[in-house]
C-alpha cells in the first residue's frame, strides 16, 4: 500500500503535466498536426483526427488523476498513451530522424527527439503505475498539505529544468559546449 500523500502528489503532478500538454496541443493545433505528420507513422487521413483526439484524451486523463475514484482508470489510460508516444519517438530515432520536434509542449519549447525523451517517458509510465497501487487510508494532517504542495511545485520545477536541458542540450553539442 502507498501513503496517500505520495499518491496525491504524483497524481496532481501528472494531472498538471497532462493538462499543460493538452492545452499546448489544442492551442497550437496546426503545429501539433504538422508534428504528427512529421513523425511519419500515421496515414495522412488519420493525422487531423489524431491531432484533435490526443489533446482531448490528455485533458480527460488529467481530470481523471484529480479524483480518487477515477485515478486508477486515468493511470491505466495514461500508460498505453505514454507507451505509444515512446514508441513513436523510438521509431524515429532508429530512422535517424532527430530533428523532429517531440510535440510535447509549446513551440517556444521545441524539443528535438532524443533518447532522453524515452527515459523521461519511462519515468512518467512508472509514475502512472504508482497510482495503480492501493492507497492506505489515513487522515490528512496540516503537514501533509504542505508536503503535497511542496512536492507538486518541486516536480513542476524539476520537469521544467529537464525540458530546458532537453531543449538546450542539442544546441550546446552543436557549438561544442558538451561532449
Amino acid at each position: 500500500m502507498i501513503d496517500p500523500v505520495i499518491a496525491l502528489s504524483v497524481a496532481l503532478g501528472l494531472a498538471l503535466l497532462f493538462l499543460t500538454a493538452a492545452w499546448h496541443k489544442a492551442v497550437e493545433h496546426g503545429r501539433f498536426g504538422a508534428t504528427l505528420r512529421a513523425y511519419g507513422l500515421l496515414p495522412s487521413w488519420l493525422v487531423s483526427p489524431a491531432s484533435w483526439f490526443l489533446p482531448a484524451a490528455e485533458a480527460v486523463i488529467a481530470c481523471g488523476f484529480v479524483y480518487p475514484t477515477t485515478r486508477q482508470a486515468a493511470a491505466f489510460t495514461a500508460v498505453p498513451l505514454l507507451a505509444s508516444y515512446t514508441a513513436a519517438i523510438a521509431v524515429n530515432l532508429v530512422r535517424g530522424r532527430r530533428d523532429i520536434d517531440c510535440g510535447c509542449f509549446a513551440s517556444s519549447a521545441r524539443v528535438p527527439l532524443s533518447s532522453w525523451l524515452i527515459v523521461r517517458n519511462f519515468a512518467l509510465i512508472g509514475a502512472a503505475c504508482v497510482l495503480v497501487v492501493p492507497v492506505r487510508t489515513r487522515s490528512f494532517l496540516w503537514i501533509d498539505v504542505v508536503t503535497i504542495v511542496t512536492a507538486v511545485i518541486s516536480l513542476a520545477l524539476l520537469w521544467a529544468a529537464g525540458q530546458r536541458l532537453a531543449h538546450t542540450g542539442p544546441t550546446l553539442r552543436r557549438f561544442g559546449g558538451t561532449s
